[in-house]
């Protein structure tokens, strides 16, 4: 039983109206990784409107903040929301974060509320505004800070088209730009004087997909061509793709990274090309799972009645969620939307962020994290156990 449970499911009642507002703004005003001004603003002044200041620009991160939901003298504990409100290129919000987003807002308003009317807790809770999760990963820019030491659990929910989970499980993940220079040329009249850039690339995307038959099953290497040449008479002088690398274990993600490097040297050294090569953004880790917290969270949403999927979540994609998760105990629980299944960053899935249907989504979200938050609270001895098994358990594999 959670005692202030009432009382939160009825001040999320209170500011539902303002999460949903905030998850149409967004959804219908996308804004790409980074790029996340108005979006920041949109969520910061619902936050402010209900007496929660917000510091903007947070861990020198233009489109980041954080906003203390709950403070208390003396506090024992101190949790986070995080809030997530990027969107992809070209499909908005397929991946859900207006949405995501909101719940997580939610949740911090109605805690907010509980305070001011009188429930005691024993801790603090900030909602701390995470942008760029789709492009170079905030989160991990935050945890290089060391913003995360101090804090003893962060959670957030995230869309899905299929199913309702407790927990997440996400690869390793490294992502490289590799540009060939060359020298251009006619292609037909002189071809001898020209050196090839996009031959010193086509070689290396081959060179990796050789080594795919080399790798362990589950690593992933999937590549993207940016450009390569103008016109087919004119050698082209520059080349450029992106190769992403993953895998379940970042102490073996390592080596296959080492690898990739030297077979951009060699694509360029084979080719007469010159090679420049690095990440591109930043490395993701997987998540570092503790089966306390998804007992937890398991627990909660068979206390709201929603159905899921219980167990450990089969690996798949990648987050920067995982470097929170190694510097203190993180969890990225999944919920389904409404309807029939639908596949993550697609047009479909941006269109369920405008469905009526969503609002429900919203709230459920926000229940979710708030009663987790709540357990906690009302349970210290949950929070020990959590905390002592990722003391136990943290070495990144």
């Amino acid at each position: 039983m959670i005692q202030g449970k009432q009382s939160f499911l009825a001040a999320c009642d209170n500011h539902k109206s303002a999460a949903f507002t905030i998850n149409m703004t967004l959804a219908q005003n996308p804004e790409i990784s980074s790029q996340e001004f108005e979006s920041v603003k949109t969520i910061g002044r619902v936050l402010e409107q209900a007496g929660i200041p917000v510091e903007y620009e947070f861990c020198n991160l233009p489109t980041a903040f954080i906003a203390h939901a709950v403070q208390v003298d003396n506090p024992t504990a101190c949790l986070a929301i995080l809030c997530e409100y990027d969107a992809l290129p070209g499909v908005g919000h397929a991946c859900g974060h207006s949405a995501s987003g909101s719940m997580s807002t939610l949740a911090a308003l109605a805690l907010h509320q509980m305070q001011t009317e009188g429930y005691e807790f024993h801790g603090d809770i900030d909602i701390i505004g995470t942008p760029d999760e789709e492009a170079t990963g905030c989160k991990v820019d935050m945890v290089n800070a060391g913003v995360f030491k101090d804090y003893d659990f962060a959670i957030m929910v995230h869309l899905d088209g299929e199913e309702t989970r407790p927990n997440s499980n996400f690869l390793a993940l490294d992502n490289f730009r590799a540009r060939f220079y060359g020298k251009p040329a006619h292609a037909a009249g002189e071809p001898w004087n020209g050196v090839n850039a996009a031959n010193g690339m086509q070689l290396a995307i081959h060179a990796l997909d050789m080594l795919r038959q080399q790798v362990r099953p589950e690593t992933r290497i999937g590549n993207w061509i940016i450009k390569a040449g103008t016109a087919s008479n004119i050698i082209p002088d520059f080349a450029e793709f992106e190769s992403c690398v993953r895998h379940t274990e970042r102490t073996y993600l390592n080596t296959i990274s080492e690898q990739v490097k030297r077979i951009f040297e060699g694509a360029a050294m084979a080719t007469g090309t010159r090679v420049e090569y690095g990440f591109h953004g930043n490395c993701y880790d997987s998540m570092n799972v503790l089966e306390s917290g998804n007992h937890l969270i398991e627990d909660v949403m068979t206390n709201l009645d929603i159905p899921f999927i219980p167990g450990a979540a089969p690996v798949s994609g990648s987050s920067d969620i995982g470097n929170v998760s190694f510097q203190c105990p993180a969890f990225h629980p999944k919920l389904r939307l409404a309807g029939e299944d639908k596949v993550c960053h697609s047009v479909e899935f941006a269109a369920a962020m405008q469905d009526p249907t969503i609002e429900q989504t919203i709230l459920d979200g926000a229940h979710i994290i708030g009663l987790s938050l709540l357990s906690l609270m009302e349970k210290p001895e949950t929070l020990a156990t959590i905390k002592a098994e990722f003391d136990a358990s943290n070495i990144k594999n």
